[in-house]
């Protein structure tokens, strides 16, 4: 089913960008005079975990966030200490550049995103994201750029008690995602739990994950 996807989004991504040139124009045309949204964060993470895997080998982590938003379109500068155990990489930098829109019960959002890597560049790479939600269950295609693999993802938080997600990293492996998220002391916590089960022959191994994190909105 996932290469089904995959070969669909390759074969009319002309035509996704065309729409998504087209929507952008309607939303700076709609909203021209409406001033743009500027935000961040700041969080706290007892451990960094990555579509199932951890990013600083089990230890806590310090993020902060800056964001702007516009007519639908929006960008973001992440940033984030890794630990990959081979004393290189010391953080993450994330940019995103994207756009989405949003009506009664559908919605889309596709992106840029650039991952930098301080310390080993070599660790590098981009993806576009291309990801809509319909009744609540959102899906989110990564594709990788150069030699980056793709990133597949399904999503609901309908459950009302819990999200819920599966991730399907080209590859690589496969990941369930259960968490729980709620608003605190002017920020929000998240409590959740990971399953990774690596692809034969890819390299990687297997990994359960429990973590909570507090990200501190302003």
């Amino acid at each position: 089913m996932l290469e089904s996807i995959k070969s669909l989004v390759s074969a009319h991504f002309d035509n996704v960008i065309k729409l998504v040139i087209a929507l952008s124009l309607v939303c700076i045309a709609s909203s021209v005079s409406a001033a743009p949204s500027m935000g961040g964060t700041v969080g706290i993470s007892s451990d960094y975990i990555f579509r199932g895997q951890s990013q600083h080998v089990g230890n806590h982590q310090l993020s902060a966030s800056l964001d702007a938003e516009w007519a639908g379109m929006y960008s973001s500068v992440w940033v984030s200490e890794v630990d990959f155990s081979d004393g290189k990489a010391s953080h993450e930098i994330d940019t995103v550049v994207g756009l989405k829109k949003d009506w009664k019960h559908v919605g889309f959002n596709v992106a840029y995103i650039d991952y930098a890597y301080r310390g080993d560049e070599s660790l590098d790479y981009e993806e576009i994201l291309l990801s809509a939600t319909i009744a609540g269950v959102t899906m989110s295609h990564f594709m990788g750029q150069d030699d980056a693999s793709d990133y597949t993802e399904f999503s609901t938080g309908l459950l009302k008690i819990v999200d819920v997600a599966y991730g399907d990293a080209e590859g690589l492996g496969t990941h369930w995602a259960i968490s729980k998220g709620f608003d605190l002391l002017k920020g929000h916590v998240k409590v959740g739990w990971t399953d990774f089960t690596a692809d034969d022959f890819s390299g990687m191994i297997d990994e359960d994950n429990l973590f909570v994190s507090y990200h501190y909105t302003f």
